[in-house]
């Protein structure tokens, strides 16, 4: 596990240690009715646990994403390859974060199951539905 997944895993943690330290007076009733300190505490909890979440960069929590999707799949000896907008910006660095969408979900849509998903496929797509400007030469 990299040392950015175990922060953001203790980070996580520790919101949902907050929300468990809530008074018992907060408990599920059938019909509860909070008091104004108790939404305020309830509205506190949930800011502090967004801002845990929200204070990772998006890398980051792409990693934990796949961490948790290969974790998952794991548990049901289920398999899959993860390809990101940021594989096709590898291969295709002037695209925005939108046409790289764009790429993976078509190929997503139209892979081969016999071939898969490739490095080539995704550099195929990419170049059909973004063609590359191409350079002219000046003549003299």
């Amino acid at each position: 596990m990299s040392d950015t997944t175990i922060t953001l895993e203790s980070r996580v943690h520790e919101a949902i240690r907050q929300l468990r330290d809530l008074p018992g007076s907060l408990e599920a009733e059938d019909d509860p009715t909070f008091t104004v300190e108790q939404v305020n505490l309830l509205e506190k909890r949930l800011y502090e646990v967004r801002a845990l979440l929200e204070g990772e960069d998006r890398s980051q929590l792409y990693a934990d994403i796949t961490l948790y999707v290969h974790d998952l799949l794991a548990k049901h000896r289920q398999i899959a390859a993860i390809w990101s907008v940021e594989d096709v910006q590898e291969i295709r660095p002037d695209l925005t974060e939108d046409q790289a969408w764009e790429v993976l979900d078509l190929v997503g849509d139209k892979h081969d199951a016999e071939w898969g998903i490739t490095w080539t496929m995704l550099q195929d797509v990419a170049d059909a539905l973004f063609p590359r400007p191409t350079s002219r030469r000046r003549q003299p």
